[in-house]
């Protein structure tokens, strides 16, 4: 018994801790990039300014970091401590610098009808900063699926896996944007950036970051090859876009039967119906990646 729990301490110690190490250093280096990409100090916003909406988008930036990072952590497979450590040092910087990318993706490809930054800093439009806070957790689900796996191979062939399936699941929630607006009745852009809308805000961003989460299960799993592995992919996030979709209307007729989720969210401004949407999205998501 004693000697299995020393055991257990000295593994700990030995490896644990220091990976445990890196990663909140990575976490730092993470905030500190985030800092210097964006044209205000978050700093000052969150503690000066009592900036809610800068608060949200950041809480969803930290959440998807350490969930991407994490699937550094699953992945080292039967390597000595001096290569894990390495590894884990370089899939964090990886890690960082896609989190970095979403950002842009974030307000040029999702949210591209207004300046991200500007509604989060002049307005503190909290609809936006929900809405890429689930942007930014969908994109950890990615990473985390992209930078997982056994260390086989040669290494290039890992680092281009790894920017393969982040630029495929980049592309999923793209076009999953433009899905949600086409079955959404009401103008998320406009509700969203014109009317403030937090309600808008985390029904979008719920439903992304459904999505990202759909994603990282098709990304999962043992490669047969390229070809088999991008058709099962496509027909698993379709398969999840289908049963959202249809999630979405059952919303309105089980869970809302007095009211339309649309009215409620995109008019009324509700934010108990966003998050039963949200909650909805989330349920459907966890009940695909384990039944299909």
């Amino acid at each position: 018994m004693w000697v299995s729990i020393i055991d257990i301490l000295k593994y700990v110690g030995s490896h644990s801790l220091p990976t445990l190490l890196i990663v909140l250093i990575a976490m730092w280096i993470g905030k500190f990039i985030r800092d210097l990409l964006t044209r205000y100090k978050i700093d000052e916003e969150l503690t000066g300014k009592n900036n809610g909406a800068v608060g949200i988008e950041m809480a969803g930036y930290y959440i998807g970091l350490a969930i991407a990072i994490a699937g550094v952590l699953t992945s080292s497979g039967s390597i000595s401590l001096s290569s894990e450590l390495l590894y884990v040092c370089l899939y964090s910087v990886i890690a960082i610098i896609f989190m970095s990318i979403a950002a842009f993706v974030n307000e040029s490809l999702i949210l591209y009808k207004f300046d991200n930054q500007k509604e989060l800093v002049e307005d503190q439009n909290s609809g936006t900063g929900a809405t890429m806070a689930g942007s930014y957790i969908a994109t950890g689900f990615i990473i985390n699926a992209s930078v997982s796996g056994e260390l086989t191979g040669k290494w290039w062939e890992g680092l281009l896996a790894c920017l393969v399936f982040f630029v495929l699941g980049q592309g999923v929630l793209i076009i999953a944007g433009l899905w949600y607006q086409m079955i959404t009745k009401y103008d998320i852009h406009k509700v969203i950036g014109e009317d403030n809308n937090v309600a808008a805000g985390i029904g979008f961003g719920g439903f992304l970051a459904a999505i990202g989460y759909v994603v990282r299960s098709a990304m999962l799993g043992e490669s047969l090859s390229w070809s088999i592995d991008l058709v099962a992919f496509v027909i698993y996030v379709v398969i999840a876009l289908i049963l959202l979709t249809i999630g979405k209307f059952i919303t309105d007729i089980v869970f809302l039967p007095k009211a339309k989720m649309d009215e409620e969210i995109g008019v009324q401004k509700n934010i108990g119906a966003a998050f039963i949407s949200l909650a909805i999205y989330a349920a459907i998501s966890i009940l695909v990646v384990h039944a299909v």
